[in-house]
């Protein structure tokens, strides 16, 4: 009685994916690019010339966003090399160059990237917590 019990509770905590369901959800996916947003030159500006570039960066993004050319941005908080990752649903470098040229951060130096192949499910999303 209690080992069927126990089996219950582990089926339902860790539900099980079958291989099929797992190539089934593979098979749909394609290739994107992860982009590594990494310290640049020293932002030794006016604050209010920083502020001014942090919201045309934001613009930026959610121009990008908005465009269907990223589908998540955000900063890392944690790392002071590491300053932020972008997902491009392109597989595109060059694409991706044009449209990052006209970030203000990357324009003046502030930011540089690095750019690596990224495979994914479509669809798979990021939960309001």
């Amino acid at each position: 009685m209690i080992i069927v019990v126990i089996l219950a509770v582990q089926n339902y905590i860790m539900p099980q994916i079958s291989p099929e369901e797992v190539m089934q959800k593979v098979s749909k996916g394609k290739p994107y690019t992860l982009m590594f947003l990494i310290t640049g030159k020293a932002l030794e500006l006016e604050e209010n010339i920083v502020n001014q570039l942090q919201m045309q960066h934001l613009a930026h993004l959610f121009t990008l966003e908005q465009e269907g050319k990223a589908s998540v941005f955000g900063p890392v908080s944690n790392n002071e090399r590491l300053r932020g990752i972008i997902i491009f649903n392109t597989a595109s470098k060059e694409d991706i160059a044009g449209w990052m040229a006209n970030d203000p951060y990357i324009k003046g130096g502030y930011l540089i990237y690095e750019l690596y192949d990224f495979f994914t499910i479509p669809g798979q999303q990021i939960f309001n917590y």
